[in-house]
C-alpha cells in the first residue's frame, strides 16, 4: 500500500508538470505570414502608355499635365475595377501617355529607364501609339483636297483632282515609309517592355477618323488604305510571334462609326466621350480573355514557437525522469522488503 501511495505521488507530480508544460506551450504559439495567389478577371495594376488617345485629349477635364481628371478609357476602367476587385487586390492605374507622342518618342521613354518602376509594378500594359507617325501626312492630305483651316471646311469647287492625285501619290510613299518605321519601333517597344516587366502587353489598333469624309473619296480611300496597312503591321507582328503582345482591336469597333465616336465634325481626329467608352469596352474584353492573378499575404497555420517546443521537450524528459526515479525507488523498496 505504501508503494502504491509513493508511486501515486510521483505520477501526480509528473502529470502536474506535463499539464504546466502543455499550458505554457499553448500560450507560446505563432503564425507565419504566407503569400497566397488569387485569381481575377481583370488586372489589379494597370499602366497606359502612348499618345493623345490614351491621354484623353479633347475630353472635359483633360490638360497636358493631368491624365486623371477626364473620362478617358483608362479612368473609366479604373473606376470600374476599383468597384469590382476586392480591397486586398489594391487596384492601381498609372497613365503615362503623352499627347503628340510618336512611336519613336515612346521607344525613347522606355529605353531611357524613366518607366522602369511603373512597368515592373504592372500586371497589364496598354499601348496606343502610331497615329502621330501618320498625322503630318494626313494633314498634308487635307491640304491636297482643299481643306481650309480658316473656316474648317472643304472647298470642293476649287479642287484640282489631277493635282490632288499627284500629291497623294507622293504622300503614299511617305506614308509607307512611316508605317515601315512604325513596324520596327513597335517590335523594339514590345521587346523593351518585356525586358522590364512580366505584365501582359496590349497594343491597340488605330481607327480611321477620315471615314467621316466619305464624300471626298480621294481622302477617305487614301486614309482607309494606310490605316489598313498600319493595322496589318500590328496584327501580323503579333500573329507571327515577332512581338509578344495581345491586340485590343479598337479599329473593328469604330468602323462606320466615326461620326458618333470621334470629334471629326470639328476636324478633331480624337475620340469623344462615347468613343472612350467603346475603347474601354474593347480593352476590358481583352483583359477578361486573358485573366490575371494577384498575391496577398495572410496568416498561415498556427504552430508552436521554438521556445514552446523546447519547454515541451524538457517537460517530456522531466516526466520520463520522474517515471525512472519512481521505478527505481519502487525496486529498492521491494528489495528491502524481500530481505526482511
Amino acid at each position: 500500500m505504501k508503494l502504491r501511495k509513493y508511486l501515486g505521488k510521483f505520477v501526480s507530480a509528473a502529470a502536474a508538470l506535463l499539464t504546466a508544460v502543455s499550458l505554457a506551450g499553448c500560450a507560446m504559439t505563432e503564425r507565419d505570414e504566407i503569400e497566397v495567389t488569387r485569381e481575377a478577371e481583370v488586372p489589379p495594376h494597370m499602366l497606359f502608355l502612348g499618345d493623345s488617345i490614351a491621354a484623353g485629349y479633347g475630353l472635359d477635364g483633360y490638360t497636358s499635365e493631368d491624365n486623371y481628371s477626364c473620362p478617358s478609357y483608362s479612368n473609366l476602367l479604373f473606376e470600374q475595377y476599383k468597384a469590382e476587385l476586392p480591397e486586398e487586390a489594391v487596384p492601381t492605374m498609372i497613365n503615362k501617355a503623352v499627347s503628340g507622342a510618336t512611336s519613336a518618342d515612346l521607344l525613347g521613354m522606355i529605353e531611357s529607364g524613366e518607366l522602369d518602376r511603373e512597368l515592373k509594378e504592372s500586371d497589364a500594359v496598354v499601348v496606343s501609339i502610331g497615329g502621330n507617325d501618320l498625322l503630318d501626312i494626313l494633314y498634308k492630305l487635307f491640304d491636297s483636297v482643299g481643306y481650309s483651316p480658316e473656316n474648317s471646311s472643304f472647298s470642293l469647287d476649287d479642287l484640282d483632282l489631277f493635282s490632288a492625285a499627284s500629291v497623294l501619290y507622293g504622300m503614299g510613299s511617305e506614308a509607307d515609309e512611316a508605317i515601315a518605321g512604325f513596324s520596327e519601333n513597335l517590335k523594339a517597344i514590345a521587346a523593351g517592355i518585356h525586358e522590364r516587366t512580366d505584365a501582359v502587353l496590349y497594343i491597340q489598333t488605330l481607327y480611321d477618323p477620315l471615314e467621316y469624309y466619305s464624300y471626298i473619296p480621294l481622302a477617305a480611300d487614301f486614309s482607309s488604305e494606310k490605316i489598313s496597312d498600319f493595322n496589318s503591321v500590328v496584327r501580323e507582328n503579333a500573329a507571327a510571334g515577332l512581338s509578344d503582345y495581345r491586340i485590343a482591336d479598337v479599329f473593328e469597333k469604330f468602323t462606320n462609326r466615326s461620326a458618333d465616336l470621334t470629334n471629326m465634325a470639328d476636324f478633331d481626329i480624337h475620340p469623344n466621350a462615347e468613343g472612350h467608352k467603346v475603347i474601354a469596352s474593347v480593352v476590358d474584353s481583352a483583359f477578361r480573355d486573358t485573366g490575371f492573378t494577384y498575391t496577398v499575404t495572410e496568416p498561415g497555420e498556427e504552430h508552436l514557437t521554438q521556445q514552446a517546443k523546447a519547454i515541451i521537450i524538457g517537460g517530456i524528459a522531466a516526466l520520463l525522469l520522474v517515471i525512472i526515479i519512481a521505478a527505481f525507488a519502487a525496486g529498492r523498496k521491494k528489495g528491502n522488503t524481500s530481505q526482511k
